[in-house]
């Protein structure tokens, strides 16, 4: 028998040592250290049951923001947030009206532009008799705040107050095909493996319904902006915080972008900008290929908190390959949440071009910039 040559012995032991390193690979592991789940790349998500509640991940958030008008020109802005944690991974909560393994936090925010007032309110739940998160159908409740979803997700219909100040009761219809953010499905938010989430969202919803503010009913209509994301550990413990953007432009694209910031000072290199067009395709951008300049800032007499709140985001149109700059206008200076577990700026605003034109309408988030936020 003719003995292999030394080619054939040293392609053989490169393919068995390449093999040895692609099973020893761990690849993106299927649970955290404490058992909860943790995104996968090309998941196949289910839909519209993936827009429920999915208990098995450590965090999960139904993020809406929005742009509202009456018929006589009066705008506000509202923000409403439904948190779901998990202290430990699973649905059920036996024979207990209380389930102290899954909490609810949510925010929601009101700005009354023409008013210059800014309202807010923080609830904290645990599941059972007055907040839940439905495993079946988006349907997420905590006291009397609401917000479900019909059978097939196509109407979506809100509902908020806060305190005595206001309420709203609004119905949101998605214009847009889902957007599923991330080229494997997931949306990295840095350099482990687990550090990523599902994250879903609905760019661009239809928006009326009735607004009481004081004494006052009022018709408001306008547009809105969804965020679903499901997630278990997808903050690297070196951020500081997040400066985060949602806009939508008057020729029907949107753009999001956001910056996580470091402890050294620097952006995170898994930052991100996403052009979203009128069909729902995206277009990513890294964090080398849009500026973000924090060009003035607004000090606050309750935290003491400056934050960078006129940002100027400066980068490429995908299809034109023009450059192009948005220039964030908040519509009132003092759109800051003081809660008690924690502290940050989330408000309204205008788009305004490089030649001074307003071209569209945003919800700036700045997180961090009152205290060290914990991971999520």
């Amino acid at each position: 028998m003719r003995k292999p040559g030394k080619a054939i012995i040293r392609c053989t032991i490169g393919l068995i040592l390449l093999s040895l390193m692609v099973s020893a690979d761990p690849g993106v592991p299927e649970f955290t250290p404490d058992g909860f789940r943790i995104p996968q790349p090309d998941a196949q998500l289910e839909f519209p049951r993936d827009h429920a509640s999915h208990p098995d991940f450590k965090i999960e958030w139904w993020y809406l923001t929005g742009h509202l008008y009456t018929t006589t020109g009066e705008r506000f802005g509202y923000q409403a947030t439904f948190f779901r944690n998990a202290v430990q991974p699973g649905a059920g909560h036996g024979d207990h009206p209380f389930n102290n393994t899954q909490h609810h936090l949510t925010h929601v925010a009101l700005t009354d532009v023409s008013g210059k007032a800014f309202h807010f309110e923080q609830r904290f739940s645990r599941e059972g008799w007055d907040a839940s998160a439905r495993t079946d159908k988006l349907d997420v409740r905590n006291g009397n705040w609401s917000l479900v979803g019909n059978s097939d997700v196509s109407v979506l219909s809100l509902r908020t107050s806060i305190k005595s100040d206001a309420e709203l009761s609004l119905k949101l219809i998605p214009q847009e095909q889902l957007v599923r953010f991330g080229r494997d499905g997931t949306s990295r938010k840095g350099p482990l493996p687990e550090s990523r989430s599902y994250y879903l969202t609905f760019s661009r919803m239809l928006t009326e319904g009735v607004l009481t503010i004081g004494d006052r009913r009022l018709e408001v209509s306008g547009l809105s902006w969804m965020d679903h994301e499901i997630a278990s550990n997808q903050l690297d413990p070196n951020y500081t915080g997040w400066d985060w953007i949602a806009i939508h432009l008057n020729d029907g694209w949107e753009v999001k972008a956001y910056l996580l910031r470091q402890e050294n000072g620097a952006s995170s290199p898994f930052s991100q900008l996403i052009w979203i067009d009128p069909e729902g395709e995206t277009y990513y951008r890294g964090a080398d290929d849009f500026e973000w300049v924090k060009s003035a800032h607004w000090r606050s007499s309750f935290s003491n908190a400056s934050y960078p709140h006129t940002p100027i985001i400066r980068t490429m149109h995908p299809v034109t390959q023009l450059p192009v700059e948005f220039h964030f206008k908040p519509v009132l200076d003092d759109q800051e949440l003081v809660l008690p577990n924690t502290t940050y700026w989330e408000g309204a605003g205008k788009i305004i071009d490089g030649d001074g034109n307003e071209t569209g309408a945003a919800y700036l988030e700045l997180v961090g910039y009152a205290g060290r936020i914990r991971g999520l």
